[in-house]
């Protein structure tokens, strides 16, 4: 693995760093208070390519590798961690479409996409199918030239805003996971129901919602690839978002140790800064240890992806690490603000409540230990 960033990735870094600064730092408190989608920011996104790093050029995508592109999400994600995981997460469907669709679809969904026109969604998660994607209830049955759609989805980002909805459902149930297929659900289809989800702490600004699939009729020509590679050109996707995920928690614990610092420096008690304590320099440098152990782990991941290299282990141990130590930085940084850190003035109170959403996105920590354990020990722990 070549440590040293190209001339390219440091530039993309550079350019992501000052809209952080410009933009997302200023939206990040106000959409925290008001809660509203950050439609103006996602708008400020597109000309710069930050809405469609994956998708290909000739659709309007920049069409970089997994590597740079979680380059630029952590710089990202020390502005905002809520603002990029939401509008990296709109990104997902139109990585999907631009591996797995076809160039009709291609073409409809994916220029406007990168526009920053049209925003998408997709719907895995079911009320007894989170992690288990071989037990998705929600059914597809083939009558005439469309599919009819039955089902529940729940927790699906971007679903009340999104024009087009991906749909994993099962066409037959004896079939387990060669039974799944995605389907692309346009906003206007009758029988397409989304109801917010509202209450997420630390990600007010989000849009989750609960999406209810009637007798939705869907043309056969909206049917992803094929039946029986739903939920393998799903996890494509998902893989990806789910080191993305890794690189939204290093950026989130490097704003904390940059504000500590500042903090340690400024704050003085007994007459002198906070950060002439040794306790005080004990958990700076714990935080600098762990964060940038997170960022290699991540960068590894994102490389061995890119270079056709193993990297589910790679992947579990990224997401896994990086998103409990985003979590501890947060906790770390309020004790260093003292009687501080617990107030909504402070920026550390509110990464704290931002943090603790990167566990479940992307697989649990237990899932992704049983990802790790799988791997070293070769067995299952699933297994009947």
């Amino acid at each position: 693995m070549e440590f040293e960033l190209t001339a390219e990735q440091k530039m993309f870094g550079d350019m992501a760093r000052q809209f952080a600064v410009r933009d997302l730092m200023p939206a990040a408190k106000e959409c925290d208070q008001s809660g509203e989608y950050p439609y103006e920011i996602y708008k400020k996104m597109a000309p710069l390519g930050l809405l469609s790093e994956l998708i290909p050029r000739e659709y309007g995508g920049m069409e970089i590798n997994v590597l740079t592109w979680i380059i630029i999400t952590e710089q990202l994600a020390w502005g905002s961690m809520p603002i990029t995981m939401i509008t990296q997460n709109a990104m997902l469907p139109g990585s999907i479409i631009a591996e797995a669709g076809s160039e009709q679809q291609k073409q409809k969904y994916l220029p406007s996409m990168c526009r920053g026109e049209r925003i998408y969604a997709v719907a895995a998660a079911e009320p007894n199918a989170g992690t288990d994607g071989s037990n998705i209830e929600t059914m597809a049955v083939l009558k005439g030239d469309c599919w009819v759609l039955n089902g529940n989805k729940v927790f699906i980002t971007n679903a009340t805003v999104g024009d087009m909805i991906i749909v994993l459902a099962q066409t037959d149930k004896s079939k387990g996971s060669k039974g799944l297929a995605l389907f692309a659900v346009d906003k206007d289809t009758q029988g397409l129901f989304v109801t917010p989800i509202t209450g997420l702490t630390g990600m007010r600004c989000d849009d989750i919602a609960q999406v209810r699939l009637a007798d939705c009729k869907v043309p056969k020509e909206n049917l992803i690839n094929e039946v029986g590679k739903g939920l393998k050109v799903a996890m494509g996707g998902i893989t990806n978002m789910r080191i993305a995920i890794s690189s939204y928690g290093v950026g989130l614990a490097q704003r904390c140790i940059d504000i500590c610092i500042k903090y340690a420096q400024e704050r003085h008690q007994f007459g002198k800064p906070i950060g002439s304590f040794q306790l005080m320099q004990e958990l700076i440098a714990e935080m600098e240890i762990e964060t940038e152990a997170a960022r290699w782990l991540t960068r590894h991941a994102a490389y061995n992806k890119d270079k056709g290299l193993p990297f589910i282990k790679e992947v579990s141990m990224a997401k896994l690490f990086s998103t409990e130590m985003a979590v501890q930085a947060t906790v770390k940084a309020i004790r260093i603000h003292g009687g501080y850190g617990g107030f909504n003035d402070y920026t550390v109170e509110r990464l704290n409540r931002e943090a603790i959403n990167l566990f479940a996105p992307g697989g649990t920590s237990e899932v992704h230990k049983m990802t790790i354990g799988r791997h070293l020990l070769g067995i299952d722990a699933l297994s009947r």
